[in-house]
Protein backbone atom coordinates (compact mmCIF):
# COMPACT_ATOMS: atom_id res chain seq x y z
CA UNK A 1 0.00 0.00 0.00
CA UNK A 2 2.73 2.47 0.98
CA UNK A 3 5.56 3.13 -1.47
CA UNK A 4 8.00 5.04 0.73
CA UNK A 5 10.82 2.70 -0.30
CA UNK A 6 10.12 3.45 -3.94
CA UNK A 7 10.02 7.18 -3.27
CA UNK A 8 13.50 6.92 -1.71
CA UNK A 9 14.76 5.20 -4.88
CA UNK A 10 13.95 8.29 -6.94
CA UNK A 11 15.04 10.83 -4.34
CA UNK A 12 17.37 13.41 -5.91
CA UNK A 13 16.18 12.69 -9.45
CA UNK A 14 16.02 15.84 -11.58
CA UNK A 15 14.83 14.36 -14.89
CA UNK A 16 12.28 11.59 -15.50
CA UNK A 17 12.47 9.90 -18.88
CA UNK A 18 9.53 7.85 -20.15
CA UNK A 19 10.10 5.60 -23.17
CA UNK A 20 7.24 4.10 -25.14
CA UNK A 21 8.71 0.90 -26.58
CA UNK A 22 8.22 0.03 -30.24
CA UNK A 23 9.55 -2.66 -32.55
CA UNK A 24 11.60 -0.33 -34.76
CA UNK A 25 11.34 3.06 -33.04
CA UNK A 26 10.95 4.04 -29.38
CA UNK A 27 9.39 7.34 -28.28
CA UNK A 28 10.97 9.46 -25.53
CA UNK A 29 9.21 11.89 -23.20
CA UNK A 30 11.02 14.01 -20.55
CA UNK A 31 9.76 15.67 -17.35
CA UNK A 32 11.55 17.66 -14.68
CA UNK A 33 11.15 16.89 -10.98
CA UNK A 34 8.15 19.25 -10.76
CA UNK A 35 6.25 17.36 -13.45
CA UNK A 36 6.79 20.00 -16.14
CA UNK A 37 7.26 18.71 -19.67
CA UNK A 38 10.81 19.25 -20.94
CA UNK A 39 10.30 17.49 -24.24
CA UNK A 40 8.08 14.86 -25.83
CA UNK A 41 7.82 12.82 -28.98
CA UNK A 42 11.56 12.31 -29.43
CA UNK A 43 12.04 9.28 -31.72
CA UNK A 44 14.78 6.81 -30.81
CA UNK A 45 15.70 4.20 -33.41
CA UNK A 46 16.24 0.60 -32.30
CA UNK A 47 19.88 0.62 -33.40
CA UNK A 48 23.31 1.37 -32.01
CA UNK A 49 23.12 4.84 -33.53
CA UNK A 50 19.69 5.41 -31.98
CA UNK A 51 20.80 4.29 -28.52
CA UNK A 52 23.87 6.55 -28.69
CA UNK A 53 21.61 9.44 -29.70
CA UNK A 54 19.42 8.72 -26.65
CA UNK A 55 22.52 8.93 -24.45
CA UNK A 56 23.46 12.27 -25.98
CA UNK A 57 19.98 13.66 -25.24
CA UNK A 58 20.11 12.43 -21.64
CA UNK A 59 23.62 13.83 -21.03
CA UNK A 60 22.36 17.30 -21.94
CA UNK A 61 19.60 17.00 -19.32
CA UNK A 62 21.52 15.93 -16.20
CA UNK A 63 24.09 13.47 -14.84
CA UNK A 64 23.36 9.74 -14.77
CA UNK A 65 22.67 9.85 -11.03
CA UNK A 66 19.99 12.52 -11.57
CA UNK A 67 18.09 10.69 -14.32
CA UNK A 68 15.47 7.95 -13.93
CA UNK A 69 14.33 6.06 -17.01
CA UNK A 70 11.10 4.12 -17.22
CA UNK A 71 9.59 1.96 -19.94
CA UNK A 72 6.86 -0.61 -20.47
CA UNK A 73 8.07 -4.24 -20.76
CA UNK A 74 6.55 -4.63 -24.23
CA UNK A 75 7.31 -8.14 -25.48
CA UNK A 76 11.06 -8.58 -25.81
CA UNK A 77 11.63 -5.25 -27.57
CA UNK A 78 12.58 -3.39 -24.37
CA UNK A 79 15.38 -5.74 -23.35
CA UNK A 80 18.09 -4.54 -25.74
CA UNK A 81 17.59 -0.98 -24.55
CA UNK A 82 17.30 -2.12 -20.92
CA UNK A 83 20.61 -3.99 -21.00
CA UNK A 84 22.28 -1.10 -22.86
CA UNK A 85 21.23 1.53 -20.30
CA UNK A 86 21.88 -0.68 -17.28
CA UNK A 87 25.42 -1.49 -18.45
CA UNK A 88 26.10 2.25 -18.71
CA UNK A 89 25.00 2.95 -15.16
CA UNK A 90 21.53 4.47 -15.70
CA UNK A 91 18.69 3.90 -13.25
CA UNK A 92 16.00 1.96 -15.12
CA UNK A 93 12.50 1.03 -13.99
CA UNK A 94 9.59 -0.87 -15.49
CA UNK A 95 6.13 0.66 -15.70
CA UNK A 96 3.23 -1.78 -15.80
CA UNK A 97 1.22 -1.58 -19.07
CA UNK A 98 -1.86 -2.03 -16.88
CA UNK A 99 -1.01 1.16 -14.96
CA UNK A 100 -0.43 3.07 -18.19
CA UNK A 101 -3.83 1.93 -19.48
CA UNK A 102 -5.61 2.94 -16.25
CA UNK A 103 -4.01 6.40 -16.13
CA UNK A 104 -4.43 7.13 -19.84
CA UNK A 105 -7.52 9.34 -19.41
CA UNK A 106 -6.54 10.91 -16.09
CA UNK A 107 -4.05 13.36 -17.64
CA UNK A 108 -6.17 14.89 -20.40
CA UNK A 109 -9.65 13.38 -19.93
CA UNK A 110 -9.33 11.75 -23.35
CA UNK A 111 -9.18 8.11 -24.50
CA UNK A 112 -6.70 9.20 -27.18
CA UNK A 113 -3.65 6.96 -27.39
CA UNK A 114 -0.42 7.96 -29.13
CA UNK A 115 3.24 7.04 -28.70
CA UNK A 116 3.95 10.66 -27.71
CA UNK A 117 1.28 10.59 -25.02
CA UNK A 118 2.36 7.19 -23.68
CA UNK A 119 5.98 8.33 -23.32
CA UNK A 120 4.91 11.21 -21.07
CA UNK A 121 2.44 8.99 -19.15
CA UNK A 122 5.30 6.60 -18.35
CA UNK A 123 7.45 9.51 -17.16
CA UNK A 124 4.61 10.79 -14.92
CA UNK A 125 4.06 7.34 -13.38
CA UNK A 126 7.79 7.02 -12.78
CA UNK A 127 7.86 10.42 -11.07
CA UNK A 128 4.94 9.31 -8.84
CA UNK A 129 6.93 6.18 -7.85
CA UNK A 130 4.43 3.87 -9.59
CA UNK A 131 7.06 1.57 -11.00
CA UNK A 132 8.52 -1.92 -10.79
CA UNK A 133 12.20 -2.54 -10.29
CA UNK A 134 13.89 -3.76 -13.47
CA UNK A 135 14.95 -7.39 -13.29
CA UNK A 136 17.22 -8.22 -16.20
CA UNK A 137 18.69 -11.67 -15.75
CA UNK A 138 22.32 -12.22 -16.67
CA UNK A 139 24.69 -15.11 -17.29
CA UNK A 140 23.56 -18.62 -16.39
CA UNK A 141 20.19 -17.41 -15.06
CA UNK A 142 19.26 -15.90 -18.43
CA UNK A 143 20.44 -19.14 -20.05
CA UNK A 144 18.13 -21.11 -17.74
CA UNK A 145 15.23 -18.80 -18.57
CA UNK A 146 15.65 -19.26 -22.30
CA UNK A 147 16.28 -23.01 -22.08
CA UNK A 148 13.28 -23.72 -19.83
CA UNK A 149 11.00 -21.44 -21.88
CA UNK A 150 12.04 -23.33 -25.02
CA UNK A 151 11.40 -26.65 -23.30
CA UNK A 152 7.91 -25.50 -22.28
CA UNK A 153 7.16 -24.57 -25.90
CA UNK A 154 8.38 -27.93 -27.17
CA UNK A 155 6.32 -29.79 -24.56
CA UNK A 156 3.21 -27.91 -25.72
CA UNK A 157 3.99 -28.82 -29.32
CA UNK A 158 4.49 -32.45 -28.29
CA UNK A 159 1.08 -32.51 -26.62
CA UNK A 160 -0.51 -31.01 -29.76
CA UNK A 161 1.16 -33.62 -32.00
CA UNK A 162 -0.07 -36.45 -29.74
CA UNK A 163 -3.61 -35.06 -29.87
CA UNK A 164 -3.46 -34.86 -33.68
CA UNK A 165 -2.16 -38.43 -33.94
CA UNK A 166 -4.88 -39.72 -31.66
CA UNK A 167 -7.61 -37.81 -33.53
CA UNK A 168 -6.57 -39.40 -36.84
CA UNK A 169 -6.19 -42.87 -35.31
CA UNK A 170 -9.56 -42.64 -33.55
CA UNK A 171 -11.25 -41.99 -36.89
CA UNK A 172 -9.68 -44.90 -38.78
CA UNK A 173 -8.91 -47.33 -35.96
CA UNK A 174 -10.93 -46.23 -32.89
CA UNK A 175 -10.08 -49.38 -30.90
CA UNK A 176 -6.33 -48.67 -31.06
CA UNK A 177 -6.21 -46.11 -28.23
CA UNK A 178 -7.62 -48.69 -25.78
CA UNK A 179 -4.71 -51.04 -26.51
CA UNK A 180 -1.97 -48.89 -24.96
CA UNK A 181 -1.57 -46.56 -21.99
CA UNK A 182 -0.71 -43.71 -24.38
CA UNK A 183 -0.83 -43.23 -28.13
CA UNK A 184 2.83 -42.13 -27.98
CA UNK A 185 4.39 -45.15 -26.23
CA UNK A 186 7.16 -46.88 -28.16
CA UNK A 187 5.16 -49.99 -29.18
CA UNK A 188 2.19 -47.91 -30.34
CA UNK A 189 4.32 -45.64 -32.53
CA UNK A 190 6.25 -48.60 -33.95
CA UNK A 191 3.05 -50.38 -35.05
CA UNK A 192 1.56 -47.26 -36.63
CA UNK A 193 4.81 -46.62 -38.53
CA UNK A 194 5.22 -50.18 -39.79
CA UNK A 195 1.64 -51.12 -40.59
CA UNK A 196 -1.14 -49.36 -42.44
CA UNK A 197 -4.62 -49.21 -40.91
CA UNK A 198 -5.78 -52.02 -43.24
CA UNK A 199 -2.88 -54.28 -42.26
CA UNK A 200 -3.51 -53.67 -38.56
CA UNK A 201 -7.06 -54.90 -39.17
CA UNK A 202 -5.82 -58.07 -40.89
CA UNK A 203 -5.26 -60.06 -37.70
CA UNK A 204 -1.80 -61.19 -38.82
CA UNK A 205 0.27 -63.31 -36.44
CA UNK A 206 3.29 -61.22 -37.50
CA UNK A 207 1.74 -58.24 -35.69
CA UNK A 208 1.59 -60.32 -32.51
CA UNK A 209 5.32 -61.11 -32.80
CA UNK A 210 6.15 -57.44 -33.45
CA UNK A 211 4.16 -56.32 -30.41
CA UNK A 212 6.09 -58.78 -28.24
CA UNK A 213 9.44 -57.82 -29.76
CA UNK A 214 8.97 -54.03 -29.62
CA UNK A 215 7.68 -54.11 -26.04
CA UNK A 216 10.59 -56.42 -25.08
CA UNK A 217 8.20 -58.87 -23.52
CA UNK A 218 6.41 -56.28 -21.38
CA UNK A 219 3.21 -57.12 -23.25
CA UNK A 220 2.34 -60.80 -22.80
CA UNK A 221 1.48 -63.05 -25.75
CA UNK A 222 -2.12 -63.30 -24.56
CA UNK A 223 -2.40 -59.50 -24.37
CA UNK A 224 -0.83 -59.16 -27.82
CA UNK A 225 -3.36 -61.64 -29.25
CA UNK A 226 -6.21 -59.71 -27.59
CA UNK A 227 -4.97 -56.48 -29.20
CA UNK A 228 -4.83 -58.06 -32.65
CA UNK A 229 -8.30 -59.59 -32.21
CA UNK A 230 -9.73 -56.25 -31.15
CA UNK A 231 -8.22 -54.41 -34.11
CA UNK A 232 -9.50 -57.10 -36.48
CA UNK A 233 -13.09 -56.14 -35.61
CA UNK A 234 -12.48 -52.39 -36.01
CA UNK A 235 -15.36 -50.15 -37.06
CA UNK A 236 -13.05 -47.42 -38.37
CA UNK A 237 -13.84 -45.67 -41.63
CA UNK A 238 -11.95 -46.51 -44.81
CA UNK A 239 -12.63 -43.35 -46.78
CA UNK A 240 -9.56 -41.15 -47.29
CA UNK A 241 -7.32 -43.80 -45.76
CA UNK A 242 -4.29 -42.94 -47.95
CA UNK A 243 -4.36 -39.33 -46.75
CA UNK A 244 -4.83 -40.51 -43.17
CA UNK A 245 -1.74 -42.74 -43.41
CA UNK A 246 0.31 -39.74 -44.57
CA UNK A 247 -0.98 -37.71 -41.61
CA UNK A 248 -0.05 -40.44 -39.14
CA UNK A 249 3.53 -40.69 -40.39
CA UNK A 250 3.98 -36.90 -40.16
CA UNK A 251 2.57 -36.73 -36.61
CA UNK A 252 4.81 -39.64 -35.52
CA UNK A 253 7.88 -37.97 -37.02
CA UNK A 254 7.04 -34.76 -35.16
CA UNK A 255 6.53 -36.63 -31.88
CA UNK A 256 9.85 -38.48 -32.14
CA UNK A 257 11.79 -35.35 -33.12
CA UNK A 258 10.22 -33.34 -30.29
CA UNK A 259 10.98 -36.08 -27.77
CA UNK A 260 14.65 -36.12 -28.88
CA UNK A 261 14.89 -32.33 -28.71
CA UNK A 262 13.32 -32.23 -25.24
CA UNK A 263 15.74 -34.88 -23.97
CA UNK A 264 18.71 -32.98 -25.42
CA UNK A 265 17.44 -29.73 -23.87
CA UNK A 266 17.12 -31.36 -20.45
CA UNK A 267 20.74 -32.49 -20.63
CA UNK A 268 21.74 -28.90 -21.46
CA UNK A 269 19.53 -27.51 -18.68
CA UNK A 270 21.17 -29.84 -16.14
CA UNK A 271 24.67 -28.82 -17.25
CA UNK A 272 23.80 -25.14 -16.72
CA UNK A 273 21.82 -25.71 -13.51
CA UNK A 274 24.72 -27.28 -11.60
CA UNK A 275 26.68 -24.05 -12.07
CA UNK A 276 24.21 -22.08 -9.89
CA UNK A 277 24.79 -21.70 -6.16
CA UNK A 278 21.10 -22.35 -5.37
CA UNK A 279 20.68 -25.71 -7.15
CA UNK A 280 22.17 -28.05 -4.53
CA UNK A 281 20.02 -26.55 -1.75
CA UNK A 282 16.77 -26.58 -3.73
CA UNK A 283 17.32 -30.11 -5.02
CA UNK A 284 17.74 -31.36 -1.45
CA UNK A 285 13.95 -30.95 -1.05
CA UNK A 286 12.28 -34.26 -1.87
CA UNK A 287 9.86 -33.69 -4.75
CA UNK A 288 11.81 -30.81 -6.29
CA UNK A 289 13.28 -31.87 -9.65
CA UNK A 290 16.00 -30.47 -11.87
CA UNK A 291 13.68 -29.08 -14.55
CA UNK A 292 11.38 -27.31 -12.09
CA UNK A 293 14.39 -25.94 -10.21
CA UNK A 294 15.74 -24.59 -13.48
CA UNK A 295 12.34 -23.07 -14.29
CA UNK A 296 12.25 -21.31 -10.92
CA UNK A 297 15.80 -19.94 -11.14
CA UNK A 298 15.20 -18.95 -14.76
CA UNK A 299 12.46 -16.63 -13.53
CA UNK A 300 13.90 -15.37 -10.24
CA UNK A 301 17.62 -15.11 -10.95
CA UNK A 302 19.87 -15.07 -7.90
CA UNK A 303 18.02 -15.53 -4.62
CA UNK A 304 20.59 -13.23 -3.02
CA UNK A 305 19.05 -10.33 -4.96
CA UNK A 306 15.98 -10.59 -2.69
CA UNK A 307 16.11 -9.34 0.89
CA UNK A 308 13.26 -11.60 2.05
CA UNK A 309 10.94 -14.38 0.87
CA UNK A 310 7.95 -12.03 0.56
CA UNK A 311 9.58 -10.30 -2.39
CA UNK A 312 9.83 -13.66 -4.11
CA UNK A 313 6.15 -14.30 -3.34
CA UNK A 314 5.24 -10.97 -4.92
CA UNK A 315 7.36 -11.73 -7.98
CA UNK A 316 5.39 -14.96 -8.40
CA UNK A 317 2.04 -13.24 -7.80
CA UNK A 318 1.51 -15.30 -4.63
CA UNK A 319 1.12 -12.30 -2.31
CA UNK A 320 -2.30 -12.07 -0.66
CA UNK A 321 -4.78 -9.30 -1.46
CA UNK A 322 -8.29 -8.57 -0.24
CA UNK A 323 -11.09 -6.16 -1.09
CA UNK A 324 -12.90 -4.87 2.00
CA UNK A 325 -15.26 -1.94 2.50
CA UNK A 326 -17.17 -0.89 5.61
CA UNK A 327 -18.67 -3.97 7.24
CA UNK A 328 -17.94 -6.14 4.23
CA UNK A 329 -14.87 -8.25 4.82
CA UNK A 330 -13.41 -9.38 1.52
CA UNK A 331 -11.99 -12.85 0.95
CA UNK A 332 -8.23 -13.03 0.67
CA UNK A 333 -6.75 -14.40 -2.54
CA UNK A 334 -3.42 -14.38 -4.31
CA UNK A 335 -2.83 -11.34 -6.50
CA UNK A 336 -1.59 -13.21 -9.61
CA UNK A 337 0.22 -9.95 -10.44
CA UNK A 338 3.55 -11.54 -11.10
CA UNK A 339 5.40 -13.97 -13.33
CA UNK A 340 2.90 -16.63 -14.28
CA UNK A 341 5.61 -19.06 -15.41
CA UNK A 342 7.25 -18.85 -11.99
CA UNK A 343 3.90 -19.37 -10.28
CA UNK A 344 3.16 -22.35 -12.54
CA UNK A 345 6.54 -23.94 -11.76
CA UNK A 346 6.00 -23.48 -8.01
CA UNK A 347 2.54 -25.06 -8.16
CA UNK A 348 4.03 -28.05 -10.03
CA UNK A 349 6.64 -28.40 -7.30
CA UNK A 350 3.92 -28.28 -4.62
CA UNK A 351 1.79 -30.95 -6.31
CA UNK A 352 4.75 -33.32 -6.68
CA UNK A 353 5.96 -32.61 -3.13
CA UNK A 354 2.52 -33.45 -1.69
CA UNK A 355 2.72 -36.82 -3.46
CA UNK A 356 6.37 -37.66 -2.72
CA UNK A 357 7.43 -35.69 0.36
CA UNK A 358 6.01 -37.16 3.58
CA UNK A 359 6.35 -33.98 5.67
CA UNK A 360 4.78 -31.79 3.00
CA UNK A 361 1.99 -34.35 2.58
CA UNK A 362 1.27 -34.24 6.33
CA UNK A 363 1.31 -30.44 6.28
CA UNK A 364 -1.20 -30.46 3.40
CA UNK A 365 -3.46 -32.97 5.19
CA UNK A 366 -3.37 -30.80 8.31
CA UNK A 367 -4.57 -27.83 6.27
CA UNK A 368 -7.38 -29.82 4.65
CA UNK A 369 -8.52 -32.17 7.43
CA UNK A 370 -7.89 -30.12 10.58
CA UNK A 371 -8.15 -26.51 9.45
CA UNK A 372 -10.88 -27.46 6.92
CA UNK A 373 -9.40 -25.38 4.15
CA UNK A 374 -10.43 -25.87 0.55
CA UNK A 375 -7.99 -28.08 -1.35
CA UNK A 376 -6.95 -25.30 -3.73
CA UNK A 377 -6.35 -22.92 -0.80
CA UNK A 378 -4.30 -25.62 0.96
CA UNK A 379 -2.30 -26.21 -2.23
CA UNK A 380 -1.56 -22.47 -2.44
CA UNK A 381 -0.42 -22.50 1.20
CA UNK A 382 1.93 -25.38 0.42
CA UNK A 383 3.28 -23.50 -2.61
CA UNK A 384 4.06 -20.43 -0.50
CA UNK A 385 5.53 -22.62 2.26
CA UNK A 386 7.87 -24.33 -0.20
CA UNK A 387 9.00 -21.00 -1.64
CA UNK A 388 9.84 -19.77 1.86
CA UNK A 389 11.69 -23.02 2.59
CA UNK A 390 13.69 -22.59 -0.64
CA UNK A 391 14.63 -19.04 0.26
CA UNK A 392 15.64 -20.08 3.78
CA UNK A 393 17.81 -22.95 2.57
CA UNK A 394 19.70 -20.75 0.11
CA UNK A 395 20.07 -17.89 2.58
CA UNK A 396 21.41 -20.18 5.33
CA UNK A 397 23.31 -22.42 2.87
CA UNK A 398 21.74 -25.50 4.41
CA UNK A 399 20.11 -28.70 3.20
CA UNK A 400 16.44 -29.57 3.62
CA UNK A 401 15.33 -31.11 6.92
CA UNK A 402 11.78 -32.42 6.80
CA UNK A 403 11.29 -32.37 10.58
CA UNK A 404 11.43 -28.55 10.57
CA UNK A 405 8.36 -28.37 8.31
CA UNK A 406 6.09 -29.82 10.99
CA UNK A 407 7.39 -27.85 13.97
CA UNK A 408 4.49 -26.45 16.00
CA UNK A 409 1.81 -28.40 14.13
CA UNK A 410 -0.28 -31.10 15.89
CA UNK A 411 -0.13 -33.30 12.78
CA UNK A 412 0.20 -36.58 14.60
CA UNK A 413 -2.95 -35.91 16.65
CA UNK A 414 -4.82 -34.97 13.48
CA UNK A 415 -3.88 -38.32 11.95
CA UNK A 416 -5.00 -40.27 15.00
CA UNK A 417 -1.56 -41.26 16.34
Amino acid sequence: MYNNKKVKQIKGIEVFAGIDIGKQTHNLGLLNKYGEVISSGIPVDCSRKGFEYLEEVLKKMASKEEIAIGFEPTGHYWKNLGYYLEERGYKTFLISPYHVKLSKEMRDNSPRKTDKKDGLLIAHLLREAKFLNTRLLKGIYEDLRRLTNLRSKLVKELIRSKIRLRATTDEYLPEFSACFSSIAVKTSLALLKKYSFNRLRSGSSKIIRDIRKTSRGAISEKRAKDIVSLLKTSIGTEEGIVGAQAEVLIWIEQIENLQKNIEALEVKINSVLIKTEEARYLLSIKGVGKVTTAMILGQTGRFSDFSNAKKLEKLAGLDLVESSSGQKQGKKRISKRGRDQLRCALFKVAIIAIAKNEEIKQFYEYKVNVLKKEKMVALTDITVKLLRIMFGLVKNKSMYKGSLVLQGLPVLEARGH
